[in-house]
C-alpha cells in the first residue's frame, strides 16, 4: 500500500516550516488533500502567542471543524492525518475521530513547548504551570502513530524527556524555499540587491555581518551585541534584523550614540530577505546556551546555505556534523562566547576580502539537496507504508 497524507488542522501557513513541509509531501507524490481551516492569519507572529490570542485560534478552529471533518470523511480511505505546525494544539481532539476513521495521525512537533515555555525562555516558571504543560505535552505526543522534528536531537530529546520510543519520530529538515537562491533556478530570478537600498545604504562600503530572527535568548543577542563591541576597530557594520523579547538590550546598546557598528532594522518582509541576505557577507546563526539551542537547526541556516553564504553559528551535536563536512561554508564557534564570535567574524571577512569573487557561492548543489526536507519525507512515507503492511 502507497502511503498517502491529508494536511489537516488549523496549521500557519505563515510558517516557512509549514510551507516547505507541505511541498515536499506534494513532491513526493503523496499528498492526498490539504484541509485548512484558517485560523492565524491575524496573529502576531511569535513562538508563544499571547493567551486571547490562542483563545481566537481555538474559536475559529472549532467553528471551521465540523465542514472540514466531513472533507477528511469524504477523502481516500487509509490516508493519514497530517497535523503541521502547531497541530499538537487540535491533536486532542483530532486524534480520536481519526482512529474511528482508520487513520493514522502523524505529528509534527516542530516547537517544543514544555521546553521553550518553561526552559529556554522561561517565561513561566511556576511548577503549578508548568507541571499541566509537561502533560499536556506528553499526552499530545503520545496520540500520534509518527512524530516529525526538525533534527535527531530534538528527537532524543522528546523521546527521554516524555518516555516514547524513539522509532516513532522521524526527522525532516527545514530547508528554505525557492526565492533563497543565488543563482537563477527553477524559474526564480536571483534577489535584486536594490530593493535593500533604503534599508542599508548602498553608500556604506562596510561589509555586512548579518543577524535575523526573533530576538530571543536561543539567539544568542547579548553575545552577538558583545562581539561587535569587541569588534569595533574592524570597520564592519553589524546588521541586525528582528524584534521580540529582548528588544529593551538592544535599545539600550544602540542609545550609546550614532557612531554605533550595530544597525537595527526592527522588520523587513519575508519576500525581501533573499536580497538582504546577498547583501550580506557573513551571516549569523544562534549563539545562546541553553539546551534547546544545542538542539536546533535554524531556518535561517538553510536559506543562507542556500544563497550560498558563509554561516556562523554555535556548535553543537545538531550543527556540528554539517560543520565538520562544509568547513569553508559553516563555522562555529562555543556557546555564549562573544570573543570566538569575533574572531571568528574576523577571519570569515578577512578570507571574503581575498576572494576572487566575494559572492562565490560556497554552497554545492549536492549540499544543498541533502539540506532539504525531502529524504526525511521519504523516510517518514516508508514508515507508514512499512506500519500498514
Amino acid at each position: 500500500m502507497t502511503a498517502s497524507l491529508i494536511a489537516f488542522g488549523g496549521y500557519d501557513t505563515r510558517k516557512p516550516r509549514v510551507r516547505l513541509l507541505i511541498d515536499a509531501v506534494r513532491r513526493a507524490g503523496a499528498l492526498e488533500d490539504n484541509i485548512l481551516i484558517p485560523a492565524w492569519q491575524q496573529v502576531a507572529q511569535t513562538n508563544v502567542p499571547s493567551r486571547f490570542s490562542v483563545l481566537k485560534v481555538l474559536a475559529k478552529i472549532a467553528l471551521g471543524y465540523p465542514r472540514a471533518l466531513m472533507r477528511l470523511a469524504r477523502a481516500k480511505k487509509g490516508a493519514a492525518v497530517l497535523l503541521p505546525y502547531p497541530g499538537i494544539i487540535e491533536i486532542l481532539l483530532i486524534a480520536p475521530l481519526a482512529r474511528l476513521m482508520g487513520r493514522k495521525i502523524v505529528l509534527d512537533a516542530f516547537l517544543p513547548i514544555y521546553d521553550t515555555i518553561a526552559g529556554d525562555r522561561a517565561l513561566v516558571k511556576s511548577k503549578i504551570l508548568t507541571g499541566p504543560i509537561w502533560w499536556f505535552e506528553k499526552i499530545a505526543l503520545g496520540l500520534a502513530d509518527q512524530i516529525i522534528v526538525d533534527t535527531d536531537q530534538h528527537g532524543e530529546y522528546f523521546a527521554k524527556e516524555f518516555g516514547i520510543a524513539a522509532e516513532r519520530f522521524v526527522t525532516v529538515l527545514v530547508g528554505a524555499e525557492g526565492n533563497f537562491t543565488a543563482l537563477p533556478k527553477s524559474g526564480q530570478p536571483a534577489p535584486d540587491v536594490s530593493d535593500t537600498a533604503d534599508l542599508l545604504d548602498p553608500e556604506d562600503r562596510r561589509p555586512i555581518v548579518l543577524f535575523y530572527g526573533q530576538l530571543i535568548p536561543l539567539h544568542g543577542l547579548p553575545t552577538i551585541l558583545a562581539a561587535a563591541r569587541l569588534s569595533a576597530d574592524l570597520d564592519a557594520r553589524w546588521v541586525i534584523i528582528g524584534k521580540g523579547q529582548l528588544e529593551p538590550m538592544l535599545s539600550e546598546e544602540l542609545s550609546g550614540g550614532a557612531d554605533s557598528n550595530i544597525q537595527w532594522i526592527e522588520w523587513v518582509d519575508y519576500e525581501r530577505l533573499p536580497a538582504v541576505i546577498a547583501r550580506a557577507d557573513v551571516c549569523l546563526g544562534v549563539f545562546g546556551a541553553s539546551d534547546k539551542a544545542s538542539r536546533v537547526i535554524p531556518n535561517k541556516l538553510f536559506q543562507q546555505a542556500a544563497m550560498g553564504k558563509l554561516v556562523i553559528t554555535r556548535a553543537s551535536p545538531a550543527v556540528d556534523a554539517l560543520a565538520a563536512r562544509f568547513p569553508d561554508s559553516l563555522r562555529t564557534v562555543p556557546a555564549d562566547d562573544p570573543r570566538a564570535l569575533a574572531d571568528a567574524v574576523a577571519g570569515a571577512l578577512a578570507g571574503t576580502r581575498k576572494a576572487a569573487s566575494p559572492h562565490k557561492k560556497r554552497w554545492s548543489e549536492a549540499a544543498l539537496r541533502e539540506l532539504s526536507p525531502d529524504a526525511g519525507v521519504a523516510e517518514l512515507l516508508e514508515k507508514l507504508e512499512a506500519s500498514a503492511g
